[in-house]
């Protein structure tokens, strides 16, 4: 079961990994390949002067290190041990330089692995693979018209009608001009790191996970429509994307739960995108942070008492250590109405067996994630 479960949370990257060989074809998409017209992207950044947000970083990182008590039996354990180790120990010293050198180009390494695809795994062959970046941009633009078919802003592809209709040829800004009418707002797609891929848009170049987090953001933004003011909690937060759309969405009392290592790449992410006053971090003074993104280590939820109106989890639950997924799931049944999971069930336990094994829930609703093949949504409201 050790391998299964390795593999299944390896999956993110393995993926990436396959799209550069040409492994997975075109009917991986929603859609038909030839309804699909994106323009390559790969951001070219100019370096910022962020010392002093490294700085409170790296700071905050060696407190949240003294207090992890380990991964147990978990795949983040598996992935630090053989990505992120190295890079774990240039953030332990006070080599600002060498912190910062990391943290500004993580395609350079493999910081990211397991929670994004800006890792050198994953994009190091795409300058000599053109057709691979061309494929990927295309599975980016696929899951941007399907974001749009979610809100509505454009009809539901039907392959059954495909024998009927003449093919429709979408390009990325086409698609973010019915995305933006149907929401009434500006959707910006921030690129903080040089050479991350995608499909260029007027609005930033649009990445695999970026699109997974504007999806997350705006369902969470959906299920607590009518709530004035409203108090998130995710757990497990990547680099810190759906928190950053979540901001975009009007959402401002948000909190990041994640292990050392992880907050430190969403830390420097939002403070990079909405600058390093809107993210407030562990050891740091408790003023002004309620209209801040606050980035706390799993003990902070694990052996606190604050409420919240929703909670959310992408992609890891089932990837921790059992144990430490059930003192999860305690925490969460006794914090909040409302919790989103969107989680694959091919690791060696369930969402859905946490939910069918509590006594809390009141109801749950159980759907196909659109946004992903193999991957499923369940909300839990809790008594």
């Amino acid at each position: 079961m050790v391998i299964i479960k390795s593999i299944a949370g390896l999956w993110g990257p393995l993926v990436s990994m396959i799209l550069m060989n040409h492994a997975i074809m075109a009917d991986d998409y929603f859609r038909r390949a030839e309804s699909l017209a994106p323009i390559v992207g790969r951001s070219i950044v100019v370096e910022e002067d962020d010392l002093c947000l490294v700085n409170r970083l790296t700071k905050s990182y060696r407190i949240a290190t003294a207090l992890h008590q380990g991964f147990g039996q978990s795949l983040w354990g598996i992935i630090f041990d053989a990505y992120q180790a190295p890079i774990h120990r240039i953030f332990m010293t006070e080599d600002l330089a060498a912190s910062a050198s990391v943290l500004r180009n993580p395609g350079s390494c493999d910081m990211f692995f397991g929670v994004d695809d800006l890792t050198a795994s994953a994009s190091a062959s795409f300058p000599a693979n053109p057709a691979a970046v061309s494929y990927y941009a295309a599975h980016c633009l696929d899951d941007l018209i399907r974001f749009a078919e979610v809100i509505g802003a454009i009809p539901l592809d039907c392959p059954e009608s495909y024998y009927l209709f003449p093919i429709v040829v979408w390009t990325a800004d086409e698609i973010l001009q019915h995305i933006e009418r149907r929401l009434g707002q500006k959707v910006y797609f921030p690129n903080p790191y040089p050479n991350e891929y995608g499909v260029m848009t007027s609005r930033g170049i649009a990445s695999y996970r970026a699109l997974q987090s504007l999806y997350q953001a705006w369902r969470i933004k959906q299920l607590l429509q009518g709530i004035e003011n409203p108090r998130v909690l995710e757990i497990g937060a990547g680099i810190g994307r759906t928190a950053y759309y979540a901001r975009m969405f009007g959402i401002r009392d948000y909190t990041i739960i994640d292990l050392p290592f992880s907050s430190i790449c969403s830390g420097y992410f939002l403070g990079r995108t909405l600058g390093e006053a809107q993210i407030h971090l562990l050891g740091e003074p408790q003023i002004g942070k309620e209209q801040c993104i606050k980035i706390l280590p799993p003990s902070t939820f694990l052996e606190g008492n604050d409420s919240y109106d929703l909670i959310i989890n992408a992609d890891s639950l089932t990837e921790m250590d059992p144990d430490v997924a059930r003192a999860y799931w305690r925490r969460i049944e006794k914090s909040t109405p409302i919790f989103l999971s969107i989680n694959h069930e091919v690791n060696s336990f369930t969402v859905n067996e946490l939910i069918c094994q509590s006594t809390h829930t009141a109801q749950v609703e159980r759907y196909l994630y659109w946004m992903r093949k193999g991957y499923v949504e369940e909300v839990v409201r809790f008594k």
